[in-house]
């Protein structure tokens, strides 16, 4: 199972605290497992988390993946 968490200024965040960015940021989780889709199967024997990164430089980091895993979450991303 994948975990999507959302960080800001080296914190992390499972749930945010105004009602209306956390709307957001589960719309933002929906959206990647959206993506993710077609790894469904691949994904369920992987403990991996995507942590969507909020500060100065957003970024998307992937922790725990197997490297094959890591590198096609990285292609769909890409939209390759």
């Amino acid at each position: 199972m994948i975990q999507v968490t959302y960080s800001y200024k080296n914190r992390e965040f499972f749930q945010l605290e105004d009602s209306f960015m956390n709307q957001l940021a589960q719309m933002g989780v929906r959206q990647m497992h959206a993506l993710l889709e077609p790894l469904s199967d691949s994904l369920l024997n992987e403990n991996g988390k995507i942590r969507i990164n909020l500060d100065q430089h957003p970024k998307i980091e992937l922790e725990g993946f197997s490297s094959q895993i890591k590198n096609e979450i990285e292609s769909i991303m890409r939209g390759e």
